[in-house]
């Protein structure tokens, strides 16, 4: 039986967590061993992702605080939420695929929750694949300057081509004078 202070932590971490949430995964843990629990607690603590074993009632009820209600229904097994953040939304996803790829069969996603949309949990490796936001933010710019790059080119290279021939003038002027 858990305690009524443990509850309190559980749910004030999950709400917490869930505040600045810019993607929620929800893994079945029924399948999941101590000892690779432990290897994926490590890995994802090290990538600042926020990783949490619960009962499905504290994890339903801190996400409908949160405003996630399409989770719902998938919270009937045993499951961990893992949290991403704003900033890098994708990672949780990519950390799953990356376990799910050392230890097969031993971490299933059940529901994805990204940005207001849900995915089933066998899209998870096509999550993964999406850029992050700042490879997004890279793309982005890069396509604000090629446009700019280009068009300094084209202007560069007619104008030097007068300024050389004006300053080749110039010089037959200087030296006829």
């Amino acid at each position: 039986m858990i305690s009524l202070d443990k509850k309190k932590q559980t749910t004030d971490s999950l709400d917490k967590a869930l505040s600045d949430a810019g993607s929620v995964f929800l893994v079945d843990f029924g399948r999941i061993v101590v000892g690779h629990d432990v290897e994926l607690r490590k890995a994802l603590n090290k990538q600042g992702i926020f990783y949490r074993v619960a009962k499905n009632t504290l994890i339903r009820r801190a996400l409908n605080k949160a405003g996630i209600t399409a989770l719902d229904n998938t919270l009937k097994l045993p499951s961990a939420i893992l949290v991403g953040s704003k900033d890098d939304p994708i990672a949780p996803a990519r950390a799953i695929v990356e376990f799910q790829k050392a230890h097969a069969g031993f971490l299933a996603s059940k529901i994805t929750w990204l940005d207001g949309d849900t995915f089933p949990g066998k899209a998870i490796a096509d999550v993964a694949k999406l850029p992050g936001k700042r490879e997004l933010q890279a793309q982005v710019v890069q396509l604000f300057l090629s446009p700019g790059t280009t068009l300094v080119g084209l202007i560069k290279g007619p104008g030097s081509k007068i300024a050389g021939q004006l300053e080749a003038l110039v010089k037959r002027l200087d030296e006829a004078a």
